[in-house]
């Protein structure tokens, strides 16, 4: 196991990191708990978000990982319907299905959707009631094009790597409605889940982030406590504010969401390759204090 000590880090050089000022408003999610006040400490771990942190993702509806999907599942579904349908169509309904199930989710209180509930109810639309061994075999399928259309952001394989080498402990946390062993694969596959110490998935807790479920499982994994992590993620009200509520320090990845003006993140990057250099200032701010 690698030490989490702080003690005569020496962080590796990186480019310099440019602070920047971004545009407004978060989208309400979940119901707020009570923020955590505390006093910080030297940074010893850092939590990830993965998709469009770590990893790119693409959409749930009119994705081309959603017509695969549905092109994928669609020859096991036809000879059980009694009317014509064509993989867009298929794509179409249960993305959306799929999708209104996420939104709702996250306007209350951000459970899990059941993904095998949702197919089965697309489909039982469409006049077939599967068994559940069927929704067992289509499930996979759809999901499968999705998880393998991931790629690593920019510099993401390094940032991480160069983490390790500064003694930090890494967590990654993933919002997924179904298939966390086809993601778990994935970033096999892509060299990442080698450099995480923790990876933390929606569907074993049965909660999403902005819950504060997934971010106490992944401290308590890694075995710090708030006060000695820092999150990272592009969305605002997911990745900083939850996290700042539970005294988790937060750097905000900057995407398309609005920053309200009345709000801060510990630090603003444009991409990770200005992570370290802002890690090592708060690590270094902390000190100094």
């Amino acid at each position: 196991m690698r030490s989490g000590s702080t003690a005569g880090r020496r962080w590796p050089w990186y480019p310099s990191r440019q602070y920047l000022t971004g545009a407004a408003s978060a989208r309400g999610h979940c119901r707020p708990v009570p923020r955590v006040h505390s006093v910080t400490m030297p940074i010893r771990g850092v939590i990830f978000d993965v998709g469009d942190t770590l990893l790119t993702q693409e959409p749930l509806v009119g994705s081309p990982s959603n017509l695969r999907g549905a092109a994928a599942i669609a020859p096991f579904v036809r000879p059980f319907l009694k009317t014509e349908l064509t993989d867009e169509q298929l794509a179409e309904s249960l993305g959306e299905a799929l999708q209104e199930a996420l939104v709702d989710a996250y306007q209350h209180e951000c459970a899990l959707p059941d993904a095998h509930r949702i197919l089965a109810q697309v489909l039982d639309e469409m006049d077939w009631e599967p068994s559940a061994e069927a929704i067992e075999v289509l499930l996979p399928a759809y999901f499968d094009p999705w998880f393998k259309a991931m790629q690593p952001l920019p510099q993401a394989v390094r940032v991480l790597q160069l983490l390790r080498e500064a003694g930090l402990r890494i967590a990654a946390i993933a919002n997924v409605l179904y298939g966390e062993d086809l993601l778990l694969e994935r970033l096999r596959t892509l060299g990442l889940a080698s450099l995480l110490d923790a990876v933390v998935f929606s569907t074993e807790l049965g909660w999403l982030k902005p819950h504060p479920a997934p971010y106490r499982a992944a401290a308590q994994r890694l075995g710090l406590s708030s006060r000695a992590l820092v999150m990272v993620g592009d969305d605002w009200e997911i990745d900083v504010r939850a996290a700042q509520r539970l005294g988790i320090r937060a750097i905000w990845l900057r995407s398309a969401d609005v920053r309200p003006h009345d709000e801060s993140a510990a630090a603003v990057i444009d991409d990770l390759g200005h992570l370290i250099p802002a890690i090592a200032e708060l690590d270094q701010q902390e000190r100094a204090a």
